[in-house]
């Protein structure tokens, strides 16, 4: 057996020698604020329910123009 002489570790040297962060790599987000929630006012829902009514109202008469003019249907047949 003969003698080994001893090496320098570079991995070894190099991980002793760096600089330890003192702060984190990704910064705290910081917390957001409840949602706080407020009463409608009586005309606010008044007008909440009127523009259901006028969505419902408006499908309504879509469908009917659907049955009346044929759209929206598929035909099988031959020209």
């Amino acid at each position: 057996m003969g003698y080994v002489a001893p090496t320098k570790n570079e991995q070894a040297v190099q991980y002793g020698s760096r600089d330890a962060a003192k702060t984190h790599a990704v910064q705290k987000v910081s917390r957001i604020e409840p949602a706080k929630w407020q009463r409608l006012q009586r005309q606010e829902e008044q007008n909440a329910y009127k523009l259901e009514e006028q969505e419902a109202l408006l499908r309504k008469r879509r469908e009917i123009e659907k049955k009346l003019y044929g759209k929206g249907h598929r035909f099988d047949r031959k020209a």
